[in-house]
């Protein structure tokens, strides 16, 4: 599969999906450092870079853009499945 990128500074993340094990996975490099992560919330907090800032709202949109929108579903209604007995 195909990895995905983002760099700022001295921050690299590769996004890379996986066909064993876990089915995303985030390596983040930071200067003398590096990490694995299957979770958002932890990879964004090992990045450091807060939502304040440009290059933390743009690293928080690059996670955003890999989230599936799934389509809603309508509710069957409560008569729709039922038979009629004559």
């Amino acid at each position: 599969m195909k990895p995905d990128y983002f760099t700022a500074g001295g921050l690299w993340i590769e996004r890379r999906r996986n066909k064993e094990g876990p089915p995303v996975t985030y390596t983040v490099w930071k200067p003398n450092t590096a990490r694995i992560f299957t979770d958002v919330k932890k990879a964004i907090k090992f990045a450091a870079y807060p939502a304040s800032t440009p290059t933390g709202q743009q690293l928080r949109e690059w996670f955003k853009s890999f989230d599936v929108k799934l389509p809603q579903q309508k509710e069957p209604e409560p008569n729709e499945q039922t038979k009629m007995i004559t």
